[in-house]
C-alpha cells in the first residue's frame, strides 16, 4: 500500500485534510525559509513570531510561534521572553486542506526540518508538541461522525498500545483517553446525526485534551446548539473536519514519518465504512464492559487488535 492511502469512500466529494506540526529546535524564519527551499513560494511576515509562506507547492503554509502572546503588541520584553521559552513554546506549522497526495510532499519536508534541527516532543518531558490532522467529513452524509466516533471510542486503546504514546506524556492532560463512559453510550445510543452526537458527547466530556476532539465539528454543525451544550467553548473555531490530536511529535527521529498518524487515522475511516467489523466489534466491547470493574484497558486491547488488524490493507 502507499504511505498515505485515500480515504475509504470513493463516492463522495473529494475530501481533505488539514495538518498541524509543532516542534522546537528552529525559529520560524529558518522553519519559513527551509520551506520556501522544498517548497517553492514567497514569505511573507504579518509579526514578530508570525509568517505566511504563500504559492507553494502545498499552498499557503502558517509557521508560527504556538502561543497567543506572538499577537500581543508593545508589552515590556515581549520578544525576549518569548526567546527565552523557545525550548518550551513550539513552532508550528499550519497546512491549508490538502488532498491525500499532497501529503508525501509535507512528509519530505518534515524530513527537512529534522536535518535542519527540528526537535520532537521526546526531547523534554513537559514538551506539549504534537501533530494534528483535520480530515474533513463528508458531505451529505449525516451518519457519517456517529461513525467516526463511535470507530474512534471501539479503536483508541489499540491507536495508544505499543509506545505509540511515550509512557511520559500519558501523565499529561493533553493526552487523556475518552471517558469509556462516552464509548458505552456511543454504542448504546448509536447516534444519527451530529444533532444526537453532540448530546452524547456533551453529557461525558467538555474537554478539548483527548486524541479526537470533535468539538470544532459539532461547532460547525449547529453553532446554536454547540453554545448550549458547551458553555466554555466559545473561543473553539468551527471547522467541518474531524479534529485528530497525536500528542507526540518525533519529527526528530529518523524512523518517524507523517505516514504514521495517517494510517492511523485511515484505520478509524476503514473501520467506520465496514459495517460488519464495526458490529463484530460492538458486541465485543458490550461483553468486555460486562465483565467484573467493566474490563480492562489493556484486555480490550488485545481484544480489537485482531478486528483492527484485519481491516487493514494489504502491503503491496
Amino acid at each position: 500500500m502507499t504511505q498515505f492511502s485515500p480515504f475509504p469512500r470513493l463516492d463522495t466529494a473529494p475530501r481533505l485534510c488539514g495538518v498541524e506540526i509543532e516542534f522546537s529546535g528552529l525559529t520560524e524564519t529558518q522553519t519559513a525559509e527551509i520551506a520556501q527551499q522544498a517548497l517553492g513560494g514567497q514569505i511573507a511576515r504579518s509579526g514578530p513570531h508570525d509568517l505566511r509562506l504563500t504559492d507553494s507547492a502545498l499552498g499557503t503554509l502558517g509557521i508560527e510561534l504556538d502561543t497567543a502572546l506572538r499577537k500581543a503588541d508593545g508589552l515590556p520584553g515581549l520578544d525576549k521572553g518569548l526567546d527565552l521559552a523557545r525550548g518550551l513554546v513550539p513552532v508550528e506549522i499550519v497546512t491549508e486542506p490538502l488532498p491525500p497526495g499532497r501529503m508525501p510532499q509535507l512528509s519530505a519536508l518534515c524530513d527537512a526540518l529534522r536535518e535542519a534541527g527540528a526537535e520532537g516532543s521526546r526531547a523534554g518531558l513537559l514538551l506539549g508538541f504534537g501533530v494534528h490532522l483535520n480530515p474533513a467529513r463528508i458531505e451529505g452524509d449525516a451518519t457519517h461522525p456517529g461513525r467516526i466516533a463511535l470507530a474512534y471510542g471501539l479503536s483508541e486503546d489499540w491507536l495508544r498500545r505499543d509506545g505509540r504514546i511515550d509512557p511520559t506524556r500519558r501523565l499529561l492532560p493533553f493526552v487523556d483517553p475518552w471517558p469509556r463512559g462516552l464509548t458505552d453510550a456511543l454504542e448504546r445510543e448509536r447516534p444519527a446525526d451530529t444533532d444526537a452526537l453532540a448530546q452524547v458527547y456533551a453529557e461525558h466530556t467538555q474537554s478539548r485534551n483527548h486524541g479526537l476532539d470533535l468539538l470544532p465539528l459539532l461547532k460547525d454543525a449547529d453553532p446554536e446548539s454547540f453554545a448550549r451544550l458547551f458553555p466554555d467553548g466559545g473561543a473553539i473555531k468551527p471547522r467541518p473536519a474531524y479534529h485528530f490530536r497525536l500528542p507526540d511529535c518525533r519529527i526528530d527521529e529518523p524512523d518517524w514519518s507523517l505516514a504514521q498518524p495517517w494510517r492511523d487515522w485511515m484505520a478509524v475511516e476503514r473501520l467506520a465504512e465496514d459495517t460488519d467489523r464495526l458490529e463484530a466489534l460492538c458486541a465485543e466491547w458490550a461483553a468486555h464492559r460486562d465483565r467484573l470493574l467493566g474490563g480492562s484497558r489493556d484486555g480490550w486491547t488485545g481484544i480489537v487488535a485482531g478486528h483492527m488488524e484485519a481491516g487493514a490493507e494489504v502491503t503491496a
